[in-house]
């Protein structure tokens, strides 16, 4: 662990981070949406991320076993491109209950590295999730307005013949733990570098 915490529980998730550069261009592409679809939680552009495993309030104790799982995980992969490609939402057309990026690149790496995560902390005892993985970054939850949500604000965010494509190289996990009420939220406590083959 590289940092101490104060909690004795911190509530952890794993995910695969977003380069700095990109959580800012991100966050100056859904600043124009705020007006035109009213939700009430914004993701701050520095909490952006694609979770592969939510693991929930764990002990202090348990923190190395899942540590050394990422590791070996980390040991198995080589980076693979990523693409933040289009937008969309979950939940009622007409009042979504989230707003999200989609993926371009690699999706089967991206989804082979979701499973291996899940497999290996199924070993400590964490449940894997039984729903399909849908890999995606959150943007904002719970729309506010009163009109039904407006679809075609989101058909030019994050296209593929842009200007200034948003792409990357994802190699890398991190551990990531919450801050409730705090603005960033998610504070990486582990970041693991892919090292197959060295």
């Amino acid at each position: 662990m590289t940092q101490s915490t104060t909690s004795e529980q911190p509530r952890l998730f794993v995910a695969v981070p977003i380069p700095s550069e990109l959580k800012t261009k991100a966050g100056e592409a859904v600043n124009g949406l705020k007006r035109q679809l009213p939700f009430k939680k914004w993701v701050h552009p520095d909490d952006l991320h694609i979770t592969l495993k939510f693991i929930g309030e764990v002990a202090l104790v348990s923190l190395p076993a899942i540590e050394t799982k990422l590791e070996r995980i980390a040991a198995r992969c080589n980076p693979f491109p990523l693409q933040l490609l289009g937008a969309g939402t979950f939940g009622a057309p007409q009042a979504p209950r989230v707003l999200w990026a989609g993926l371009g690149g690699s999706q089967l790496a991206l989804k082979s590295l979701q499973a291996d995560v899940e497999r290996e902390l199924a070993e400590l005892g964490y449940e894997p999730e039984n729903r399909p993985y849908s890999p995606h970054v959150t943007l904002a939850r719970q729309y506010s307005g009163t009109e039904p949500a407006r679809k075609d604000a989101l058909g030019g965010l994050f296209r593929p013949d842009g200007d200034s494509p948003h792409e990357w190289t994802a190699d890398r996990i991190v551990l990531y733990r919450s801050h409730f009420g705090q603005t960033p939220m998610y504070e990486p406590i582990r970041t693991i570098v892919f090292h197959a083959g060295g």
